[in-house]
């Protein structure tokens, strides 16, 4: 069980370092090479999405890794935080990789179809809701985490801080602010993967 936490652990450091890099590189270089079609029909997306759906599955192991490491001390509320970023994060990754082998595809030979299938209320509350619960089970994984288990209290703050500022930021600086915002979760999420690959099984977790 302590190498299987020691991978998690890394796999949460891995996805947090992702996240930094997708954002930081791969979303201005697409704003920067903005053309005439549909930037969903570049290379350049296909080479962000695909990163980003390695980003999402490396996150539902690590997130797998924070409750095994806490499930005892935490009880229902952090179970149910596990629960919710887990199956966030799964959603995540399934939209990750319908834009990788669906939206790609379909944009590239079909600008039209795509144009109007990204303007569909359906297929946007897809990707909302899933976005939405990835988000909301970190922010309650971290609080738990900062509340009542024995990983990094600073790194679990910078994931809650960083997660619940992306929104905010963008509202207010556009997208250089969701950038920054990102960065911050990513880099919580680092953080949190080190403390849990750091994590000695042995150690009984306990409430501070």
């Amino acid at each position: 069980m302590t190498d299987f936490i020691r991978r998690c652990g890394r796999s949460l450091e891995a996805g947090g370092i992702l996240l930094i890099l997708i954002n930081v590189l791969f979303t201005p270089l697409m704003i920067s090479r903005r053309g005439a079609g549909p930037p969903e029909a570049t290379a350049l997306f296909l080479a962000r999405q695909s990163t980003s759906a390695v980003a999402a599955l490396l996150l539902i192991f690590g997130c797998l890794g924070i409750h095994l490491v806490q499930r005892e001390v935490y009880g229902r509320l952090g179970a149910g935080a596990f629960l919710a970023a887990f199956v966030g994060g799964c959603l995540l990754f399934a939209v990750e990789w319908g834009n990788v082998f669906l939206v790609q595809p379909v944009a590239r030979i079909a600008p039209a179809a795509f144009a109007a299938v990204d303007k569909d209320t359906f297929s946007n509350l897809g990707f909302a809701s899933a976005a939405g619960l990835f988000a909301l089970g970190w922010l309650a994984l971290s609080l738990t985490t900062w509340r009542f288990g024995n990983l990094s209290r600073p790194a679990a703050i910078a994931t809650f801080v960083g997660i619940l500022s992306i929104p905010i930021l963008q509202a207010l600086f556009k997208t250089p602010g969701a950038i920054l915002g990102n960065a911050i979760f990513g880099a919580g999420l680092t953080a949190l993967g080190r403390a849990t690959a750091g994590r000695d099984a042995s150690q009984k977790a306990v409430p501070r």
